[in-house]
């Protein structure tokens, strides 16, 4: 389903349901002032019955007060009319068969018990308003009551009408105002937000030259604005992924150009470390490329872990056991010192136990003679930047001296340039 179709669905909905409720409400207030008008009415017919009742002679069980109840009963919308003594018992009703009986309705009880006009409103079944009303002698006396009951379902059918008819122009508002809000959403939300999904379908394809209009201020502004971000984050990912290690995920050789080549180019003051393995090749020779692989990816964490307590230092891998970092100077030596600690603690877990305790790898040379290499161990020289050293080539030159030195001292070390200061 569309984005169009789902709104339009929305609208038609919420306002159906608010029209409907609103329709609700007034066969209710209808209903309600039906209610209050019967029952002025009916009280005003129950006073004009019960003056014509105590006026009858023969008194309240006399023929006359039966028949004139049975003329009553028969009236429009009347269910039915009984009087009854102080005990609640029926002298006269509409209804011939009740005469003699005990009739206790609440309504009657409280005109009797109290002396005063009671009302009673029935709204389930077929529905129904009852009056009762006490009936005094000339004396004052409480004489008994007379009851008056009147229909109220037909009034019921027509609020029923009411709320059907009523349904179905919520209904017809409804479709008709969903149609013309969704014509004005199309413009306002639809269209922008299906460009930018077409867009985003670019982008997912990898055409990070897309253009990205953002206007405006509201939500749909900021919806262009953070795709334009995005867009202009995959591109740089795009980009630093095509020149990554694919064995250590680090930056390749173009980055790490680019990263102080920036550095350079900024004026910041930094210290660009090289690290590489010793013995590496005596490594991979004894124990396979799949080992020295594994080797190479744990260094790239070592690297990768120390880096992380130094913020703003960049990570790289040249190639093969060649890595290369830039950081701040206050921290690059420990930096340093850091990777190899961790280096050192964890190198001998990629060697076979033998080799591991007597702390090398036996090997031939050419000659056939016996050789031993000692475990892999970490070499990294630090190349404080200055300002004649103003290309990458240069550190690299100045890199390379170092190493030479640094490769002499046995097991894993670290070297600083010290002749031109930081």
């Amino acid at each position: 389903m569309s984005l169009r179709s789902k709104v339009a669905l929305i609208l038609v909905a919420a306002i159906f349901v608010v029209l409907a409720v609103a329709t609700l409400l007034r066969a209710m207030e209808r209903q309600r002032s039906y209610t209050i008008e019967r029952t002025r009415d009916a009280i005003t017919l129950t006073q004009t019955l019960a003056g014509l009742v105590m006026n009858q002679p023969g008194g309240l069980a006399g023929p006359q007060v039966q028949s004139l109840l049975e003329e009553y009963g028969a009236s429009a919308g009347v269910l039915g009319v009984r009087v009854v003594d102080p005990a609640l018992t029926v002298v006269a009703s509409s209804d011939p068969s009740e005469a003699g009986r005990s009739y206790r309705h609440p309504s009657l009880v409280e005109a009797v018990k109290h002396g005063e006009l009671s009302t009673e409103v029935q709204q389930a079944g077929r529905g129904m308003l009852g009056v009762a009303l006490p009936l005094r002698g000339p004396d004052g006396a409480l004489a008994g009551a007379l009851e008056l009951r009147m229909d109220l379902s037909g009034r019921r059918s027509d609020v029923r009408a009411y709320v059907r008819q009523g349904a179905l122009a919520a209904a017809l508002i409804a479709a008709l105002t969903s149609l013309l809000l969704v014509w004005i959403l199309t413009f306002v939300v639809v269209r922008p937000v299906t460009e930018y999904a077409r867009l985003t379908q670019q982008l997912a394809r990898g055409e990070f030259g897309v253009d990205i209009p953002a206007h405006g201020t509201d939500e749909i502004g900021q919806l262009g604005r953070a795709l334009a971000r995005t867009r202009d984050s995959l591109r740089e990912l795009s980009a630093l992924w095509k020149d990554q290690s694919p064995l250590t995920g680090l930056p390749g050789n173009r980055a790490i150009d680019r990263e102080l080549r920036r550095r350079l180019e900024a004026g910041e003051a930094f210290v660009v470390l090289y690290a590489d393995l010793d013995a590496f090749k005596a490594f991979n020779d004894r124990y396979g490329f799949d080992r020295g692989d594994q080797v190479l990816r744990f260094t790239a964490a070592c690297l990768q872990d120390a880096a992380a307590n130094a913020p703003g230092t960049f990570v790289g891998h040249v190639g093969g056991d060649d890595f290369v970092l830039a950081a701040a100077p206050g921290v690059a030596e420990e930096l340093a010192r850091d990777a190899i600690r961790r280096f050192d603690a964890g190198v001998a877990n990629f060697y076979d136990p033998q080799d591991r305790e007597r702390g090398y790898v036996p090997a031939h040379d050419r000659q056939g003679r016996e050789t031993r290499t000692p475990i892999t161990g970490l070499t990294v020289v630090g190349v404080p930047v200055a300002a004649r050293l103003a290309s990458p080539l240069r550190i690299g030159e100045v890199a390379a001296e170092l190493k030479g030195a640094a490769k002499r001292i046995p097991g894993s070390t670290f070297l600083m340039d010290r002749r031109r200061g930081e």
